[in-house]
């Protein structure tokens, strides 16, 4: 009934008229939505399906909305510009080839401005990030039930092996990648080898098939296209459990190989997992230093353009895209920023 009802009031409520009566009385902010992986007809339950991008991107053009880039954005911030009214910006995070070869020509056939926050490691194909291997593990098990030897608890994952319950192994998959991101950085990969070896399975050195990267070649295609890429840190390892020179290598190491690599990268940063416990001060002075004007996280929220000093930059607040239209929707509009003030 709950679903039904957004279903119907949703749409209503979040219409040109009443949207810009709204804004008059609540105020507006402006959305910023990140993706990752894309489904395909390999891995069908992996990600964000191309139909529904389609209908979001259609939503937001047959309605009048405004889509602009991060950089945009964030330079209308610093330069008092007004943004245009309801604004919406899209981002893209890791750098998987699927992205580039499913998401990427969705945006360009609606002139979607679009930046793809990338680990550079990835991209040097030296690496792939820890998240990427227990869910590699998790995808290849036939093992029905997993343990873990944390330091002071065993931690057991169940593992469905039905066609019909995907949900479990995404469930599986979630436990696995919270549980490590409570886990100190330098053991991780000994945690990922043993609950390998406890899968029954072979991790391989390298990115397997479905984890294959953007190349280099590839993203100066894009980037020709009008693609706009950032940095994503070297490795996708949370910075708030390095010390200070693993962390300045994260960043400036990342920053420093997007520039040699590419014609106009974009001097924002996306900060690893995203929380607020995984960044703090610290990595926002490296910013600063570096010469960097913003950062996003992965909290959800709003920038509401009067409210945001130069240091609230590098606290962007993202959105993950929504799996239905009436949730999109509805954080496409005044109800869920009314909501988020509210709380």
């Amino acid at each position: 009934m709950k679903t039904l009802l957004k279903n119907i009031f949703v749409p209503v409520l979040s219409n040109q008229s009443v949207s810009a009566l709204a804004g008059n009385i609540f105020g507006t902010g402006t959305p910023v939505f990140m993706l990752h992986r894309m489904a395909d007809k390999k891995y069908p339950n992996r990600g964000t399906t191309v139909q529904h991008l389609r209908d979001c991107l259609n939503y937001l053009k047959k309605n009048r909305y405004t889509l602009i880039s991060l950089e945009t954005m964030i330079e209308s911030i610093i330069q008092q510009i007004p943004l245009p009214e309801r604004s919406v910006v899209f981002t893209m995070d890791d750098g998987y080839l699927d992205q580039a070869e499913i998401a990427i020509p969705v945006f360009q056939a609606f002139n979607a401005p679009l930046t793809f926050f990338i680990i550079t490691g990835l991209l040097d194909q030296v690496l792939w990030p820890w998240d990427a291997q227990t869910s590699w593990i998790i995808d290849h098990t036939k093992v029905r039930k997993l343990c873990l030897q944390l330091d002071d608890e065993i931690l057991y994952i169940p593992v469905s092996h039905t066609a019909n319950h995907p949900g479990n192994r995404h469930q599986a998959r979630e436990l696995l990648r919270n549980t490590l991101k409570e886990i100190a950085t330098e053991k991780i990969p000994a945690l990922i080898q043993q609950l390998a070896a406890n899968a029954d399975v072979q991790l391989p050195a390298t990115a397997p098939e479905e984890y294959q990267a953007v190349d280099w070649h590839l993203a100066r295609q894009l980037e020709s296209q009008g693609i706009q890429f950032a940095p994503h840190s070297v490795s996708h390892n949370i910075l708030s459990k390095m010390n200070r020179q693993e962390c300045e290598q994260e960043i400036l190491g990342s920053w420093q190989t997007i520039k040699k690599e590419l014609k106009h990268p974009l001097n924002i940063f996306c900060y690893p997992t995203g929380r607020k416990l995984d960044y703090g001060s610290r990595e926002i002075g490296i910013l600063q230093q570096a010469g960097f004007t913003g950062a996003v996280a992965t909290t959800p929220g709003y920038i509401n353009q009067q409210q945001t000093s130069r240091t609230q930059l590098f606290h962007i607040p993202r959105f993950e895209l929504p799996d239905n239209m009436a949730d999109f929707i509805q954080y496409c509009s005044w109800i869920e920023y009314v909501k988020s003030a509210l709380h």
